[in-house]
């Protein structure tokens, strides 16, 4: 569970400076950000707990490698101990508005970290951690073989009730994914997709272009999926164009249960879905498929 990632760049963004914001000029939030993040990673590789805990917001989870799901409190004492990792590579950082989204490399893990601003500063949200799988067969997702049966959860249904209209519609763009996804239509399914899209599991990380090309094969081919059906759901707004979504999902084709970090971002008037990163559940017995309703 000590599996915990450190970004060396960030340490040399902390190292840039002190932020300076003037008596007339907004506060740089990016840069703020940036800072924030920074001082996350400084104060992880000392052990620093008093201040990693100042850093982390109330709602903090951390999703690690075995999928384990820990809240603040619980991750905060597994990050007691000075951190010892190399550093992280092929780090890539997006900015939306009130979040912050790290994502890179490390030690044969794909990691993601999400900052949120808060009215005391930026915070860390939501971290998750991806194992790579070596050798491993292609994401179910892009399976060529259709697979029989409705899609009522999650097209139609979930079990989960939005508290706001962000939450609302953030669900209503992801359940039209899924439907686009189940009775394909790439072209549809693109405007529901932000230009920068990354899907990251275990066994690779695919790009927009790549996923609306496997979209367009089973669309050629008839050969549309049920989406895995949702066990678990959260919606996460920050601002008024940026939101994160956590979900449990149990596979359609059987296998283990998995959890998905969404970041979703309001862009020409619709929401988009930026970035999806999954890991699997370490559990001891693998769930049946699901069985047809029709």
């Amino acid at each position: 569970m000590r599996r915990f990632v450190i970004a060396a760049v960030a340490i040399a963004v902390l190292a840039a400076g002190t932020l300076v914001i003037g008596r007339t000029a907004p506060v740089d939030d990016e840069q703020a950000a940036s800072k924030a993040h920074a001082a996350f990673v400084a104060s992880l590789r000392k052990g620093d707990q008093k201040a990693i805990g100042a850093l982390l917001d109330r709602r903090f989870i951390w999703t690690d490698a075995e999928g384990r799901t820990l809240t603040r409190r619980e991750a905060l004492n597994a990050l007691s101990a000075p951190a010892t990792a190399s550093p992280d590579t092929d780090v890539h950082t997006r900015f939306y508005g009130r979040m912050l989204m790290v994502r890179g490399e490390h030690d044969q893990t794909r990691f993601l970290r999400v900052f949120v601003k808060r009215r005391h500063g930026w915070k860390a949200f939501a971290l998750l951690e991806t194992p790579v799988a070596a050798g491993a067969a292609a994401a179910q997702i892009e399976a060529a073989t259709a697979a029989a049966g409705d899609c009522d959860n999650p097209c139609r249904s979930v079990p989960y009730a939005p508290k706001t209209q962000l939450d609302n519609d953030v669900l209503a763009a992801w359940q039209k994914t899924k439907l686009l996804e189940w009775t394909p239509d790439a072209a549809e399914w693109a405007k529901f997709i932000a230009d920068e899209f990354q899907i990251i599991d275990d066994t690779s990380v695919r790009n927009k272009a790549q996923r609306v090309d496997s979209l367009m094969r089973q669309q050629d081919a008839g050969t549309g999926t049920p989406g895995d059906p949702v066990t678990s759901m959260r919606i996460y707004g920050f601002g008024s164009n940026s939101a994160l979504m956590t979900s449990q999902h149990t596979p359609y084709r059987g296998g283990k249960p998995y959890s998905t970090v969404g970041i979703w971002v309001l862009r020409d008037g619709r929401w988009q879905l930026a970035l999806s990163q999954q890991v699997t559940i370490q559990v001891p017995a693998s769930p049946s498929a699901v069985v047809s309703k029709q």
